[in-house]
């Protein structure tokens, strides 16, 4: 099993802090939706879809070398919103702000750490694989939901800049977002992921090194 469920808890705790970031966007925004749904919560029960949050990462994690998943979307009414389209831009931009501050918060924690030399020995490979894990899972899942397809939250962003004749026709799209995404991942379209890896992990190298 290696690193994964280091990985998977790691992937699980960023999803859910996705999830509640939208509910809590869309809770101060007037749709209390989520928030009486219990969703607005970091316990994992409320949280876990079969599919995404366990098989997915099995998957991803076996067969392409990294670790990929989510958790069950929280459900948000832009109706209660007072105005709908921006409520849904910015409750939509929620979730992956919330991937990048926590990519961030990793980042700068070892540095942190790295600087100092607080860990020595296994202690500084552990805490270089759980930053590194944190760092990328989070980063993967942020830029990921702001690719435009329907329904990833990008979709949602760029439904806000369409002119109004374009938007139905966009919505229709939705139903078949997850073949078009399975199509792109087919094709390589997400190749970046691996530049992300390295990237990443030459940065923390660099730090750990001095």
């Amino acid at each position: 099993m290696g690193l994964f469920p280091v990985a998977f808890i790691i992937l699980m705790f960023s999803a859910i802090i996705h999830e509640c970031a939208h509910g809590y966007a869309a809770y101060r925004l007037g749709d209390p939706t989520a928030y009486h749904a219990g969703r607005i919560t970091l316990n994992p029960v409320k949280h876990i879809d079969p599919m995404m949050t366990i098989i997915v990462p099995l998957i991803s994690y076996f067969s392409f070398g990294f670790i990929f998943g989510g958790a069950k979307p929280v459900p948000i009414n832009p109706y209660n919103f007072r105005n709908p389209e921006k409520g849904m831009l910015i409750s939509s931009l929620a979730g992956p702000a919330a991937n990048f501050s926590l990519a961030l918060i990793g980042f700068g924690f070892f540095a942190f750490t790295a600087r100092l030399d607080i860990f020595t020995g296994s202690l500084a490979q552990f805490n270089y694989i759980v930053f590194y894990l944190l760092i990328i899972i989070n980063l993967i899942l942020g830029i990921f939901n702001l690719i435009p397809i329907p329904p990833l939250d990008g979709s949602r962003v760029l439904r806000y800049f369409l002119p109004w004749d374009m938007k139905s026709s966009f919505d229709r799209m939705e139903p078949f977002g997850f073949f078009i995404i399975i199509f792109v991942v087919m094709i390589g379209g997400f190749n970046f992921i691996h530049v992300i890896l390295d990237q990443v992990g030459i940065l923390l190298q660099k730090i750990a090194g001095g």
